[in-house]
């Protein structure tokens, strides 16, 4: 009886090899014109407009910051660079809105020490980590200062202290929002000096500048950059300064370092501009480079400095990354001794 025979798997082997092999190399060339087409696409980053967000009200400090090197820097990259304000949540909102846009570059953040690092510290609900943005450049800092209208019967910060101890929970102040630089800062003074204020949060720094005008605030806690402008017309006085001496563009204010209950802390905020995470080194690279021409334009440097901005040397994305990491490291503890509310 002749053997029957079974197709031999053996015979469609060659066969089986040769058709892996096909679908191997297409997939290999599918995915090498796609790296290639994102390669050229960042090489070639950007083609199109650049948005940043700017996570407060039009006029603020951020949005001053924003602004002042808006031209230069869209010069750099060779495209328009458009503002964004998306104001809300101690402006949790903007930084929400550029933590989850695409990581291609075209959406900035112009953050700063409150929303893109506080706010999130102190608030596990924001929706966002601070890890969700990745560092490009760094627009350097400056110190808070305390301003009051002129009338107020305070001149210094210690005689503001006296007064909150005299009558607890009477002396007024805002700030953009719970968990900002400007309401952490209020309440350290509290802590360090053991007295009692009225914080009243606000959705932005433009109005608590008015409100501090027409006597609705006693108290606006802000930058010195927002601050010098209103302090030079005498809308409003500067009677402290968050820093371990005086500045020269606000000589009245009292310093932190001349304070008996605020002698040996130093705060202040920084701006920083972030992009998505995931965006690829070479689009950080690109931005980095074209913010730190933007902020070290000589007219810019000068005008930032007389506004009481500090940028003493332009930064990489790495040590950008280093520092904000440091500011993590510094305010952790401090918020844990703080009452935020």
């Amino acid at each position: 009886m002749p053997m029957q025979t079974h197709p031999d798997r053996t015979d469609d082997a060659p066969m089986r090899r040769r058709r892996w092999l096909a679908l191997a190399g297409a997939a290999a060339t599918g995915a090498m014109a796609t790296w290639s087409g994102r390669a050229t696409a960042q090489a070639g980053f950007p083609t199109r407009a650049v948005t940043l967000v700017v996570p407060y009200t039009a006029g603020g400090a951020s949005d001053i910051s924003a602004r002042m090197i808006l031209a230069e820097l869209g010069r750099q990259l060779g495209q328009n660079v458009i503002v964004e304000n998306v104001a809300g949540a101690a402006g949790a909102l903007g930084v929400q809105k550029v933590a989850r846009a695409a990581p291609d570059g075209y959406t900035v953040l112009s953050g700063s020490l409150s929303e893109a690092l506080l706010v999130p510290l102190i608030n596990p609900r924001a929706g966002f980590r601070t890890d969700d943005l990745q560092p490009v450049a760094y627009y350097g800092a400056t110190p808070a200062v305390f301003v009051a209208r002129p009338e107020f019967p305070a001149t210094s910060l210690d005689e503001v202290i006296d007064r909150a101890r005299a009558r607890p929970g009477t002396v007024s102040y805002g700030s953009p929002g719970i968990g900002t630089f400007q309401h952490v800062i209020g309440a350290a003074v509290e802590a360090r000096a053991g007295v009692r204020m009225n914080h009243v949060p606000y959705r932005g720094g433009a109005q608590i500048m008015t409100d501090v005008i027409g006597g609705q605030l006693d108290l606006g806690i802000t930058s010195a950059v927002t601050a010098s402008g209103f302090v030079a017309q005498g809308r409003l006085k500067a009677i402290g300064v968050t820093s371990a001496r005086r500045l020269e563009t606000m000589p009245t204010a009292q310093a932190f370092g001349e304070s008996a209950a605020m002698r040996g802390i130093e705060l202040g905020t920084w701006g920083v501009a972030y992009v998505p995470a995931a965006t690829p080194p070479e689009v950080v690279q690109r931005l980095n480079e074209a913010f730190n021409a933007a902020l070290m334009l000589p007219a810019t440097v000068q005008q930032r400095a007389r506004l009481g901005a500090v940028l003493a040397s332009p930064m990489t994305p790495a040590q950008v990354q280093a520092f904000v990491q440091a500011e993590i490291e510094k305010y952790t503890p401090i918020l844990k001794t703080l009452k935020l509310e």
